[in-house]
Order: structure tokens, then C-alpha cells, then sequence
């Protein structure tokens, strides 16, 4: 069993301007089939398109809302809502709000939290 609490591990920020921070909460190594990642996205804040490896992707809003792009189709998320993004699509997302958005993701398998480790300690 592996227990993490929101704000008490190393956030890294994405290497692009007003980036979001990610705080891994169960690290690649931890378990062979799933990470768990807290992200924060402060108002404006975006990233470009990307894909996430190896990785499948669930991505669960949990305050304020987000713009998750695809195939140059916006979905609009936000708390109560849930995402799951395909090995190989390539996403783009952002925060258009006034507030920040937090949102936790679960990657499967667990590859993509490893990619985080490059970026820099926010």
C-alpha cells in the first residue's frame, strides 16, 4: 500500500511560460500499473499539444475548469467530470479561467510521470 497527501511532495513546472505545476503522488516506480499525479494550472495558464508516451491517461478536474483540445475539438472540464485520453493522441489543455485549476491524473502505465522528473522544481 502507498499513501501520499496533496502538497507534501517536490511540484515541477512545465518548461513553457505560466506553466502548470505537477506533483507526483504515486511515483512510476511505486506500483507496475498506474501513477498518480496532482496538476495545477494557474489562470491562463496552457500547454501545447502533447501526447504522454506509453501512458494512458485519466484526467479528473477537482476545482475550476479546463479546455482539453483534440483533433481541433475543445471539451470544456471541470470538477465532477472525467477524461481519458488514448495512448498516442496528442491533446492540447488549458485553464481559461479566472482561478486555478486543479486536477488529479492517473497514468497507465505509469511511463509518463517519469517524463516529469525533467522538468524544474517549481
Amino acid at each position: 500500500m502507498h499513501t501520499a497527501r496533496v502538497g507534501t511532495g517536490t511540484r515541477r513546472r512545465a518548461p513553457v511560460p505560466n506553466g502548470p505545476t505537477a506533483e507526483v503522488l504515486v511515483p512510476a516506480g511505486a506500483f507496475e500499473q498506474v501513477a498518480v499525479l496532482h496538476v495545477e494550472l494557474p489562470p491562463g495558464a496552457a500547454l501545447p499539444e502533447h501526447d504522454h508516451g506509453a501512458s494512458q491517461i485519466a484526467l479528473i478536474p477537482v476545482a475550476g475548469t479546463v479546455e482539453l483540445g483534440h483533433d481541433g475539438k475543445s471539451r470544456t472540464l471541470s470538477a465532477g467530470s472525467v477524461a481519458h485520453i488514448a495512448t498516442g493522441e496528442r491533446v492540447t489543455l488549458a485553464n481559461p479561467g479566472t482561478e486555478p485549476a486543479s486536477l488529479m491524473v492517473v497514468a497507465s502505465p505509469p511511463e509518463f510521470a517519469g517524463r516529469l522528473e525533467s522538468w524544474p522544481e517549481a
